[in-house]
């Protein structure tokens, strides 16, 4: 959901995607630099990871609600910021896929890794997917909201750093994983969390991209053959050994421009980017601790929007 390059005149046409796997490079960014963002990533050493396509879209209307806001971050190229973002099977430009990465390493999942190999399963037949339900609209996904500077997103042309939080009707979007093509494991809700810092050039090279979401619970799908059963069950052994949460985890850098794609058909600027995910075993907060975090995201909106009124 990062922003890119419209030096390419948009063209008519239809998006051809992949869920190939992108290179990705080690980078670390200080999260204590965040405003308006106040989950965190939670460290874990128990990790699966993903490579595949996410998808950014907005109104091409630039008087659109939906049209997404302006880029004003310093080195950033001043673009409008994907307003809707999801997976490759939920785009406006899906073309029969079944999901939006699939499964290229895991590490310390060792109940789920022994299962795949024990019953001759590849690693790129599990995949993993977001976006809205296939019985809603696709504006129905995590989108920008009223796509307020201080509530929805936070960014200054005097700093580097974008924060956006991108959220949806829990009921109308999902994110799960598959053996080929059966949900065998489903997530609960979280709002997705962006972070992009454009680095000290207006060079691609230097931008650094998070995103994340809050600690979630893991469920095992209904009516599951006996291969997918107990896939899902090696799967839930290994959260629930290391806290009984999962947290989607995405930190990518340097990656190229992307080309924007007009689609007549929606009226949407469809954009697709690299999803090198990784998904935490991790443990989910105590409700106490979950009330304290907003309590504190709380008081640190209301003094940013005080601070953004007198300006």
């Amino acid at each position: 959901m990062r922003t890119y390059s419209v030096s390419i005149a948009l063209t008519v046409t239809t998006a051809v995607t992949t869920g190939l796997p992108f290179a990705v490079q080690a980078a670390t960014f200080d999260f204590n630099q965040l405003e308006l963002i106040t989950a965190r990533p939670i460290e874990s050493d128990t990790f699966l990871s993903f490579s595949g396509t996410q998808t950014g879209f907005f109104n091409a209307d630039p008087t659109a609600p939906d049209s997404g806001h302006i880029d004003i971050s310093l080195n950033s190229p001043g673009n409008p910021a994907p307003y809707y973002g999801t997976g490759l099977q939920s785009s406006p430009l899906a073309m029969g896929e079944t999901r939006s990465a699939s499964l290229n390493g895991s590490t310390n999942f060792t109940n789920f890794f022994s299962y795949l190999t024990n019953n001759n399963i590849d690693l790129s037949n599990i995949g993993f997917g977001y976006g809205q339900k296939a019985d809603r609209d696709v504006t129905e996904t995590w989108n920008l909201g009223d796509d307020l500077l201080g509530q929805d997103w936070l960014a200054s042309p005097d700093s580097t750093i974008e924060e956006r939080i991108y959220q949806a009707n829990p009921n109308a979007v999902e994110s799960f994983l598959t053996l080929g093509d059966t949900k065998f494991i489903s997530f609960g809700y979280s709002p997705l969390f962006a972070v992009f810092d454009y680095g000290e050039t207006v060079e691609a090279e230097d931008n650094l991209e998070v995103i994340f979401s809050e600690a979630v619970t893991a469920q095992k799908a209904s009516d599951l053959d006996n291969l997918a059963d107990g896939l899902a069950n090696a799967f839930l052994q290994d959260v629930t050994a290391n806290g009984g949460g999962v947290q989607l985890f995405l930190e990518d850098s340097g990656v190229e421009d992307a080309i924007p794609v007009f689609d007549p058909n929606t009226g949407f600027v469809v954009v697709n980017f690299p999803l090198p995910l990784n998904l935490r075993a991790v443990s989910v907060p105590e409700p106490g601790s979950i009330l304290g975090l907003l309590t504190i995201g709380s008081l640190g909106l209301t003094s940013i929007l005080k601070k953004a009124k007198s300006q």
